[in-house]
């Protein structure tokens, strides 16, 4: 047998009514979430190209400036035991 609060709490319910719906309510929600989905998808397209794009400009630069080789010596060293 349901105890006192459950019995409270179902009678509340029960006397509520429910706010009216509009009825163009489904329509509008399905358009936003439709639109929200696309902004995403466009969002997450052009940050997936912004990441392609960087690197392979980063490939591009390590092949052409060949950053990790060392600079040559600008000074020769001593000639000795000629």
């Amino acid at each position: 047998m349901p105890d006192r609060r459950e019995q409270e709490v179902q009678r509340l319910l029960d006397a509520a009514a429910s706010p009216p719906v509009p009825a163009d309510l489904y329509e509008d929600t399905v358009r936003r979430g439709t639109r929200l989905l696309r902004r995403r998808r466009l969002v997450r397209r052009l940050v997936w190209w912004g990441a392609l794009s960087g690197f392979l400009a980063f490939v591009v630069w390590v092949s052409v400036a060949d950053p990790f080789v060392p600079p040559p010596a600008e000074v020769t060293p001593p000639l000795t035991g000629w």
